[in-house]
């Protein structure tokens, strides 16, 4: 039998300390967990303060702050934390094993600061909020909820599944934008060449034979003009309009008319709403099944979203819920929510089951973005295609069109 110090967290989420004597750190974990306490630390009582293996690890790393890692690898390092908890391995323990098999010199930092910051008596999830370049505002969120309840283990898994399913969309999305972005570019690139390159040619001809152009070809020949003659107020003008927008967006006005804007968007506008009400409702569902206090989930779910129309949402559901009045009041009162939305979770409400039926509907209502995204592309490939013949037919077409005129012209 030896004497172990640990530190630990109880089901408040308070931070307590102490000593038990025991025959292994398994042991030790497992009478914790009994007692309802999380262990964040355990070592014996005879290592000094510098001379446990985990300090070791920690102090021979150079602690980094904000370390960039992708996504993948934050997938990865959280699949494993989550496995080593539920198997009853300390969070120091499992930090200093993944730190030590890593091969990537950024995750092998990342994981050694994460460590050392635990170890120093902070928080994982001010630990974790070190790095915001790696870990999602959500991600942190979610931790420090499970610090809360005592759940390290089950929210670690259900923030691996938050982080792929954000990953699959995002994946959706750049796949359904890129093709169409690459098709715009070409064909305004095609465009400023033939306005620029080609049509002062034709214009030459064209004057020399002295006939009436129709309307389209002097509107095209005028534009040419302008490129031509006046390519840099172009260019100037263009940069200043971006600027100025850019700083625009960055005021409480315009980004309120930015993002009202965007909910606006055919075809886009739904599917922005989806996402974010899907990600509000999956924050609070998934803290308050984690115990968290309604009110500390809707504050989450409003930090957390980036839409100010939605921001404001929540603002008033926080106000109306402190008054006493039930979260979905506010729903239904709201434009931005679906009636039918807001009925299944007054339903939740009434029996009790809040938490489970926001997350059905956050995970419908993200099924049914991926669903929209599936639809969007296969519909934008044949719009560019549109796009592109009418910019590049119509230019044709405009200077085609003076050739049938000089020919009634000679005729006559």
């Amino acid at each position: 039998m030896a004497t172990f110090v640990y530190t630990a967290r109880d089901n408040a989420g308070a931070p307590c300390s102490g000593t038990l004597v025991a025959d292994s750190v398994t042991e030790v974990t497992q009478i914790l967990r009994r007692d309802g306490k999380y262990p964040t630390s355990v070592k014996s009582a005879n290592d000094d303060a510098g001379g446990g293996p985990s300090s070791a690890a920690a102090g021979g790393s150079a602690a980094r702050q904000d370390v960039k890692v992708s996504r993948a690898d934050v997938i990865q390092l959280s699949q494993q934390l989550a496995i080593m908890l539920e198997t009853g391995v300390t969070l120091i323990e499992a930090l200093d094993c993944i730190a030590a098999q890593q091969a990537k010199p950024n995750v092998k930092s990342l994981v050694e600061d994460l460590s050392t910051q635990v170890q120093g008596g902070g928080d994982f999830s001010g630990a974790l909020s070190r790095h915001p370049r790696s870990f999602p505002r959500l991600y942190v969120a979610m931790i420090r909820a499970s610090e809360r309840s005592g759940m390290m283990a089950k929210m670690m898994n259900r923030a691996v599944a938050y982080l792929r399913d954000e990953q699959d969309i995002v994946r959706k999305v750049k796949g359904a934008l890129t093709y169409p972005a690459i098709m715009f570019a070409f064909a305004v690139t095609t465009t400023i060449f033939l306005l620029a390159f080609v049509l002062p040619k034709f214009t030459a001809i064209y004057a020399n034979k002295g006939a009436a152009l129709p309307v389209p070809t002097r509107v095209l020949m005028a534009a040419s003009n302008f490129v031509v003659h006046h390519w840099s107020v172009l260019i100037l003008g263009t940069l200043f309009t971006a600027a100025g927008s850019y700083f625009y967006v960055g005021t409480p006005g315009g980004a309120r008319a930015w993002h009202g804007l965007q909910l606006r968007i055919p075809l886009v506008g739904p599917m922005l709403r989806k996402l974010h009400l899907a990600r509000g409702m999956r924050m609070i569902g998934t803290m308050a099944g984690a115990g968290v206090t309604l009110v500390d989930c809707v504050t989450t779910a409003h930090d957390l979203c980036g839409n100010v129309h939605f921001r404001e949402l929540w603002d008033e559901v926080s106000r109306k819920i402190q008054t006493g009045k039930q979260l979905s009041d506010p729903l239904f009162a709201s434009q931005l929510v679906p009636r039918s939305v807001a009925q299944m979770i007054h339903s939740g409400e009434k029996g009790g089951k809040l938490a489970a039926v926001m997350e059905q509907v956050s995970t419908f209502a993200e099924q049914e973005l991926k669903d929209k995204i599936t639809e969007l592309t296969r519909y934008i490939e044949p719009a560019m295609i549109i796009l592109m013949g009418f910019l590049i037919g119509g230019v044709a077409l405009a200077l085609m069109l003076p050739i049938f005129t000089i020919s009634r012209v000679v005729a006559h």
